[in-house]
């Protein structure tokens, strides 16, 4: 079920590529799986229910448990069962195909690589709205271990500050109709009654949303709800069920017109709901669950105690970057994360960036550096260009949420924040100026107020809406010498002087 495709190859299939749309397709998806099956999908029991089956659950998780079944050919109990709550496009698009679909990892930078194969380990899709019994069955059978969200925030219906809403109308309606439920929340509230009411174990619910401490904040939701239910439920739930904590990790782009080549180019298949990715996942896990688990960590997933610095690493070294990158671009003028690491003072300046963000992180320095390295890469793929208009949106509120935490350690620590603050610098003056150094427009997707108070020239601080302290003293000062030394010398020269090279 996997294609590789070498570098000496990359032309003659590229070539194929363009003349694909001219060639029938001979195969569907289901046809190569019943060629060459990796294990038998009639006798896969359903161990999973998996609410929000996207494009990153099909990349990420439903991918991870194709391995192991892979792997582990006689364990037949961790089949899924997808189950969406709000759009029926992944039921009528996969359907056909028998709930199999391809993914195809491509990576071009230092390298060339593409692989391409089958992921059978869905079972099925159903629409949980109409289809409420038979989830909820599914979820009360004793053979049923885990419950898997990739909903996103909103998913979870939470307030500002991640705490259910008991407003949010959905959650009021599935309060007032308990058994008739149309959330994700009310599904697993009213499974797990349904168990505790039955004498069955609490299976364990396992969030796979870029939330941070994504299990806490899924218990205090399903603990909150169960309390409006029946507070001696709650209780149990405490004592009884497991909300482990994780961190997933993987580019996942939007589907492009493109992506249907991949599968066809590398297993000359025809697949309608293709997924193209990275080589790279990261899946860390703690190891808290209420019953049995896939033994997954042979497919590389990371089982923990402790994921304190893995949500660390993620947070500071992948996201807090990507935002560093996205705000140095704006300013030069460059559209794609990749380009941005072929320029030599990019490349210079951010690695020494990322020295001082692990500096001041609270984690081994071997981790760190293991994770730098392994960021650069993907971030460096030519193969998945992502924009940086897209990462450049909201600039504000991410520099509060993963940036403005590593300002305040390094000056907790009297760090050096010159590399830390030089791209906010060039991010405000792209603010200010609206257009970049090469002369095109720069339209920020920040809330007005922060666009208004930028172009006034506001201080740093107050752009962030941050009380006057001494840490936002020291952080505006060097804010102000960073936009002197921008406007003075233009950004690329500002970075190769910071970087402590020749001008």
């Amino acid at each position: 079920m996997i294609s590789h495709i070498s570098p000496d190859a990359l032309s003659a299939c590229t070539s194929a590529e363009s003349q694909s749309s001219e060639v029938a397709f001979n195969k569907n998806v289901a046809d190569l799986w019943n060629q060459s099956p990796s294990y038998n999908r009639k006798a896969l029991n359903t161990g999973i229910v998996h609410f929000g089956p996207g494009r990153f659950f099909r990349a990420h998780l439903a991918r991870i448990i194709h391995e192991h079944l892979s792997n582990q050919c006689q364990d037949l109990r961790w089949g899924i069962c997808g189950v969406s709550l709000k759009s029926r496009s992944a039921i009528a698009t996969l359907q056909s195909q028998n709930f199999l679909y391809t993914s195809t990892d491509r990576y071009s930078g230092d390298e060339i690589h593409e692989s391409a194969r089958v992921i059978g380990s869905i079972n099925q899709i159903v629409d949980g709205i109409t289809e409420q019994d038979y989830v909820l069955a599914l979820m009360t059978s004793p053979s049923l271990h885990l419950v898997t969200l990739t909903v996103t925030q909103a998913g979870y219906c939470l307030d500002q500050n991640f705490n259910l809403d008991l407003s949010h109308e959905s959650i009021v309606h599935d309060l007032n109709h308990p058994d008739r439920p149309t959330t994700a929340i009310g599904f697993i509230v009213e499974a797990l009654r349904r168990r505790r009411e039955r004498d069955i174990a609490p299976f364990t619910t396992l969030s796979c949303d870029n939330l941070p401490r994504n299990g806490t904040i899924l218990q205090r939701a399903v603990l909150t709800y169960a309390d409006q239910i029946d507070p001696a439920f709650a209780d149990y739930l405490i004592n009884q069920a497991a909300f482990p904590n994780t961190v997933v990790d993987r580019i996942v782009p939007q589907k492009h017109e493109s992506d249907d080549q991949h599968p066809y180019r590398l297993l000359q298949v025809r697949d309608r709901a293709p997924i193209v990715t990275e080589p790279f996942w990261q899946f860390v896990v703690e190891d808290k669950f209420t019953s049995d688990r896939p033994l997954w960590e042979e497919t590389g997933v990371t089982m923990t105690d402790d994921i304190t610095p893995f949500l660390y690493m993620k947070s500071r070294f992948l996201n807090a970057v990507h935002s560093f990158i996205a705000c140095l671009a704006v300013r030069a003028g460059v559209e794609y994360v990749h380009q941005c690491l072929k320029s030599p003072e990019f490349y210079s300046f951010i690695r020494l960036l990322m020295e001082d963000i692990a500096a001041a992180t609270p984690v081994p320095d071997y981790m760190c550096e293991q994770y730098i390295e392994q960021v650069l890469r993907r971030l460096s793929n030519e193969a998945l260009p992502d924009l940086i208009a897209r990462i450049s949106a909201e600039t504000a509120r991410k520099l509060g949420k993963y940036i403005l935490p590593i300002l305040q350690d390094a000056h907790a620590q009297k760090l050096n924040l010159e590399h830390l603050m030089l791209p906010i610098a060039a991010w405000m003056l792209a603010l200010q100026d609206g257009i970049s150094e090469t002369g095109t427009a720069f339209h920020a997707n920040d809330k007005a107020d922060v666009i208004i108070m930028a172009q006034a020239g506001a201080a740093l601080s107050q752009i962030l809406g941050l009380e006057k302290c001494e840490c936002t003293d020291t952080l505006d000062r060097y804010c102000d010498r960073a936009l002197r030394e921008i406007r003075t010398r233009g950004l690329s020269a500002t970075l190769r002087y910071y970087s402590e090279e020749p001008i």
